[in-house]
């Protein structure tokens, strides 16, 4: 089972690292962000990760496991959570 977030396309000031933490945490079911195990940056780098992906971006996908929950990032502004297997 997997929950997925679209978001819009991004403005600027978007954090799409914001979106896969509340993802992350509407999967897990954690009502507050000191739940997490894990800190996002000792997974990815959010500021990488925020400004990878802009309006001009036609294709393309990033993975990584955050917290036992694989997450995939895409172009589209798609965040898909699974447990990891």
């Amino acid at each position: 089972m997997r929950t997925d977030v679209r978001r819009p396309p991004q403005r600027s000031g978007d954090r799409l690292s914001l979106d896969v933490l509340s993802a992350v945490m509407k999967k897990a079911g954690y009502e507050d962000a000191t739940e997490f195990t894990t800190c996002l940056y000792d997974v990815i780098d959010p500021d990488a990760l925020d400004s990878l992906f802009h309006r001009q971006t036609k294709a393309g996908r990033v993975e990584f496991v955050l917290d036992g929950y694989e997450v995939s990032v895409h172009s589209s502004g798609l965040v898909e959570v699974t447990e990891e297997k």
